[in-house]
């Protein structure tokens, strides 16, 4: 396992302008593969939804990544020489990650066909165009831009219900302890 350890500085802040990159320079592989694919991933799917609102998260991860490769070679060697190279955000250490997968694991496995569904739907398009069937293509084209697009507001829309929802039991349960209180403090008084 490779160690981590202060670089030049210079190369420090020109690796800083790619997400990650910095960190592994500096040897911190994990941070900086979690970082790099986390950013291309956030570009890969606003590019693919053609969603530029998901774009404006990838523009997030860049400044953190950027400041964190910073902050990381501004540390005195000491605190430097403690770092553990650990993926950032810990996915693995969030608890009941596993046991939300395998909850959702039908809804996942959905939203990753679709993704799939909509990576060969583009290249269709792409080999009718190159095939001489413009207008074929064109209507691929027309559909594949609109059908994603629907698909994301669908789903934010019933998140956002779900949320809605999800939200009355316990506003109704706070109402009904609330309720509860001034009834025993009325009972309270008249005794």
């Amino acid at each position: 396992m490779m160690k981590a350890k202060k670089k030049s500085k210079f190369l420090t802040f020109c690796f800083s302008l790619l997400p990650g990159a910095a960190e592994m320079y500096m040897g911190f592989m994990k941070m900086g593969v979690s970082l790099m694919s986390l950013f291309f991933l956030i570009i890969m799917l606003g590019m693919l939804m053609n969603q530029g609102i998901i774009v404006m998260a990838g523009i997030v991860v860049w400044f953190y990544g950027f400041f964190h490769a910073n902050h990381l070679a501004a540390q005195d060697d000491e605190v430097f020489g403690q770092m553990e190279d650990k993926y950032l955000f810990g996915m693995e250490e969030i608890p009941g990650i596993t046991s939300f997968v395998k909850k959702y694991q039908s809804w996942i496995a959905t939203v990753l066909i679709l993704f799939g569904v909509c990576m060969l739907w583009n290249s269709g398009a792409d080999m009718m165009s190159d095939l001489g069937y413009e207008f074929v293509a064109r209507i691929m084209w027309k559909i594949g831009n609109y059908v994603p697009s629907i698909l994301i507001g669908a789903g934010v829309i019933v998140v956002g219900l779900k949320m809605i929802s999800g939200k009355k039991t316990p506003l109704a349960n706070e109402q009904d302890m609330i309720t509860q209180e001034a009834e025993e403090k009325e009972s309270r008084e008249v005794e």
